[in-house]
């Protein structure tokens, strides 16, 4: 979150204090109810302390944020992509639910560059991503998930291939 706050990508002066001020909560239950009130707002400067908010340690915070950002059509799916490259494991599975509920080819590119990632949650949510995208170019990304070394990727990779294709496992 210091590095969004140091290039100033906001251009509302409100906005640096409102993500100061939630970074800075210690209580979890808090600071979802922070990030729950600023989702309710459709301000364009709320957009980007969101996306900045995907790096709360709480799963809960990020959950209420990944389920506001999937429902907004204004999402710039570029910054997504952004985040899915030298952000925190749980930054970028958020990141993949938000990609996987929103199902846009454009974005099947930047996931093909995370599902050689270290982390096992990573790649199962990659394979998750590209099933809910369900297009023939994820099919090549998912059979090279299915060989993955964790079952738990594997089985997502399985479910991403029914969901994509006609094909079925016995």
């Amino acid at each position: 979150m210091a590095e969004d706050k140091k290039n100033k990508v906001y251009s509302h002066p409100l906005a640096e204090r409102v993500l100061l001020k939630i970074q800075t909560t210690p209580d979890k239950a808090t600071r979802a109810k922070m990030v729950q009130a600023l989702a309710g707002l459709r301000h364009p400067w709320t957009l980007p302390i969101l996306l900045a908010c995907l790096n709360d340690p709480s799963d809960s915070v990020r959950e209420k944020i990944v389920g506001e950002l999937s429902s907004r059509n204004e999402l710039p799916l570029a910054e997504l992509h952004s985040r899915l490259q030298k952000q925190p494991w749980y930054v970028k599975a958020a990141v993949l639910k938000i990609l996987g509920r929103l199902a846009k080819r454009d974005s099947v590119e930047a996931i093909a560059g995370v599902i050689d990632d270290p982390n096992v949650e990573v790649r199962r949510q990659a394979a998750l991503c590209l099933g809910e995208i369900a297009a023939k170019e994820t099919l090549p990304l998912l059979v090279k998930l299915l060989k993955d070394a964790s079952p738990y990727v594997r089985q997502a990779a399985e479910l991403g291939i029914r969901k994509a294709s006609k094909l079925r496992f016995t």
